[in-house]
C-alpha cells in the first residue's frame, strides 16, 4: 500500500510536468513566496531519493541533500528522475539512522526508523507539496489537474463518506 501511494504521487507529479511549458515549470509564483513547481518538484524528488539512497548506507540525511537545481530548472531531467524513482523505491523494510539536526551537544545526531516510516513520510510530504503546487496552477489560471491533487488519503476517503451521508 505504501508503495502504491508513493508511485500515484510520483506518476501524479510526473504527468503534470509533462503538461507544463518550459516557463510554467520554472515561473516564481508570488502566493508561493516566489518558488516555482519546478522547485517544489526538486524537493519532493530529493527527499524520495535520500530515502531511497540511504537504504544501502543505513542512513537518512534530509538535511545535507544534494540540491540538483537541474531538477527545478529542466522539466525533462526530472521527468527522468520521477520515472528512477518509481524503479528504485520499493524496497523490503529494515531499520534505518534518521539524522537529526543537533540543537545541543548532549545525545545523538541521528534517531532510529525504518525505510517504511520514511517513504510513509514522504507520501504525506509529496501531498504537502502537491497541494502548494495546485496553489501555483491557480495564480497561473490553469485547470489541468482533478479536484483530490494534493489532497491527503484520509481526507478523500472522508470526503467520500459524506457524499454518502449526504445522499439519504
Amino acid at each position: 500500500m505504501i508503495f502504491q501511494q508513493s508511485l500515484q504521487q510520483l506518476q501524479l507529479l510526473g504527468n503534470l510536468i509533462s503538461s507544463l511549458s518550459d516557463d510554467q515549470f520554472i515561473r516564481q509564483i508570488g502566493f508561493l513566496g516566489k518558488a516555482s513547481i519546478g522547485g517544489h518538484t526538486r524537493h519532493i524528488i530529493e527527499l524520495f531519493q535520500c530515502t531511497v539512497n540511504g537504504y544501502t548506507s543505513g542512513g537518512v540525511d534530509y538535511f545535507n541533500r544534494t540540491r540538483d537545481l537541474r531538477l527545478e530548472r529542466d522539466k525533462i531531467f526530472a521527468f527522468c528522475t520521477i520515472e528512477q524513482l518509481k524503479q528504485d523505491v520499493r524496497l523490503p523494510d529494515k531499520q534505518l539512522r534518521l539524522s537529526v539536526e543537533q540543537t545541543d551537544s548532549v545525545g545523538d545526531s541521528y534517531v532510529l526508523t525504518t525505510y517504511f516510516r520514511e517513504i510513509i513520510y514522504n507520501n504525506e510530504h509529496a501531498i504537502h507539496h502537491l497541494a502548494l503546487i495546485k496553489v501555483a496552477l491557480m495564480e497561473l489560471g490553469l485547470d489541468i489537474v482533478d479536484k483530490d491533487f494534493g489532497m491527503a488519503y484520509s481526507t478523500i476517503k472522508y470526503k467520500a463518506t459524506l457524499k454518502n451521508v449526504e445522499s439519504f
